[in-house]
């Protein structure tokens, strides 16, 4: 789930089902949404991940997601979350991973 406001785009929730896991799916969704954003207009992609999230944290860093903002506590105790972001759009760049 995805939503754009003038420039900017924001990921609410990506999920994939853990039998679906590291075939690329996450990568493609991510993709789909920000070709969707640009025709929106937005020029930058953002989303927030738990430090505890070890995985989707690796793929956004893949993806050339950047940290620029930490909630503490947001998922309650020492998890924080992170505020990623990454500037439009996502380069494709073989065997279904982005740039």
């Amino acid at each position: 789930m995805a939503r754009v406001a003038a420039d900017e785009a924001e990921i609410l929730t990506l999920a994939v089902e853990p039998a679906a896991r590291r075939k690329g799916m996450a990568s493609a969704l991510l993709a789909e949404a920000a070709r969707r954003a640009r025709e929106q207009g937005a020029a930058a992609m953002f989303l927030e991940v738990s430090t505890a999230n070890r995985a989707a944290r690796a793929l956004y860093e893949r993806l050339g997601f950047t940290t620029v903002g930490r909630r503490k506590s947001y998922y309650g105790g020492e998890r924080d979350a992170l505020i990623l972001k990454r500037d439009l759009p996502l380069a494709q760049a073989g065997k279904g991973r982005l740039n």
